[in-house]
């Protein structure tokens, strides 16, 4: 049996686990003993590992595939962290290493962004300088956007609040289908950047609205407001590989 680590196992690396665990050998990495122990409980093999604590790393990296996804906000220096990882002499023996990265490296500007644009002006720097950072030592970055599933959707943050721009569209992209899209890169042994959006993409009030209403929160205040972004961002390049959005219409999930 093979070896899958995760490093970063939250709300999507739990779930990857889970979902992937019949078919590997799971490793995960943990933030701290509490998290371990939650971890080997749910019968992974869990090793702690933080920016401050890398003495399991060469364990984590004795992997056939790597599942990278921290968010940069949990880290006091996340480019320094994710270079440690990236050095690491083990790295260069994995099979398929990716990446997750997110659909702000594209600015915050009217207009459709697939992989092939030219980025100038990030909306996340961060992320933009942790692309360049790992791009040529990484075989897939999913560029992923909002995500959607189990407990998250649309709207309840904003239950009772000021809502601008509402006509502004959505993009988002289902945990599942991050799962299902690293699948199958593997299954297939894809390589590239690839967005991972579906190409649905109603307004925030469309959306809003109907969450409001299916999970009982109550209703944002939308401006009225005409003006709107209408800033998509493009998921078909992977389903031109065969890939394809389980989890299109977000009015159905």
């Amino acid at each position: 049996m093979k070896t899958f680590t995760i490093l970063g196992t939250g709300w999507l690396g739990l779930e990857l686990a889970n979902q992937l665990k019949d078919e590997y050998k799971i490793k995960v990495s943990a933030r701290n003993e509490e998290k371990s122990k939650l971890f080997d409980n749910l019968g992974f093999f869990s090793f702690i590992l933080n920016e401050y604590d890398l003495s399991f790393l060469d364990e984590l990296l004795d992997t056939n595939y790597l599942f990278i996804n921290y968010p940069p906000s949990k880290f006091d220096d996340y480019l320094g962290f994710l270079d440690k990882i990236y050095k690491h002499e083990k790295i260069k023996n994995i099979e398929k290493i990716i990446f997750i990265s997110s659909t702000s490296i594209y600015p915050n500007i009217e207009g459709s962004f697939n992989e092939n644009y030219r980025i100038n002006d990030s909306s996340s720097r961060i992320v933009f300088e942790a692309e360049k950072l790992i791009e040529n030592r990484t075989d897939v970055i999913f560029r992923v956007s909002g995500l959607v599933g189990g407990s998250r959707y649309f709207g309840k943050r904003s239950a009772n609040k000021v809502v601008e721009s509402p006509l502004s569209v959505i993009n988002f992209v289902h945990r599942n289908d991050v799962i299902n899209a690293t699948k199958f890169v593997i299954e297939k042994n894809f390589d590239g950047i690839f967005n991972l959006c579906s190409n649905v993409h109603p307004t925030k009030k469309e959306i809003y609205t109907f969450n409001s209403k299916k999970y009982n929160f109550e209703m944002p205040i939308f401006l009225d407001d005409k003006s709107f972004l209408d800033r998509v961002i493009d998921g078909s390049k992977i389903e031109k590989l065969g890939f394809e959005y389980k989890y299109n219409n977000i009015f159905e999930l």
